[in-house]
């Protein structure tokens, strides 16, 4: 545990959910550090397995508003900086513990300042209709969070095949980046 982690939260545990005693353990809010070891979708099911109703909230050493995105679409409740201090920390659980969210600022100010794309402003499933069935695919995988790379390893094809497929689901909703796209997609 980081020193913030302790200040903040003297009497939290760090679990590992390989030991079998997991499941004796029943937080309120569950904290997850993002590691490099696989995708963030495959990181929360993992906790999830053992900690499926608890309030959850992803911790990233390197946090970024696609990374959020797809935190927030596999049903975590916040999303902050591993390196924050104690005082964030213990906003975060207050807030999260309470039903809300916590979403960073950056993010915050996207949602905020993005038009709403066209396409959301018919209906929310009308956007699927323009598009091919792989573009439907890597629409719904960069809504998940996934990089191009994790794109076409799923998909079986390359990565210039995938940028191209994002490039004209874009042109072909009239989406400004990925970020308005996930939130087009998880809308609908």
């Amino acid at each position: 545990m980081l020193q913030s982690w302790r200040q903040a939260f003297p009497s939290a545990q760090c679990i590992d959910l390989q030991d079998p005693k997991t499941s004796d353990v029943n937080p309120v809010v569950v904290w997850l550090r993002l590691s490099s070891d696989g995708t963030v979708a495959q990181q929360i099911a993992a906790v999830r397995k053992y900690f499926a109703s608890q309030a959850l909230v992803v911790l990233s050493d390197m946090p970024n508003d696609l990374e959020a995105l797809a935190v927030f679409a596999s049903s975590a409740r916040g999303y902050c900086n591993t390196h924050a201090g104690d005082e964030v920390l213990s906003k975060v659980a207050g807030v999260v513990s309470q039903g809300g969210l916590w979403i960073g600022e950056s993010i915050m100010k996207r949602l905020l300042s993005a038009p709403m794309p066209k396409a959301a402003l018919t209906t929310n499933t009308m956007w699927a209709s323009s598009l091919t069935e792989r573009e439907f695919e890597v629409a719904k995988a960069v809504a998940l969070g996934a990089s191009n790379k994790e794109i076409a390893t799923q998909l079986g094809i390359t990565e210039r095949t995938i940028k191209a497929h994002v490039g004209a689901v874009l042109e072909k909703l009239q989406v400004r980046d990925r970020l308005q796209l996930a939130l087009l997609v998880k809308d609908s």
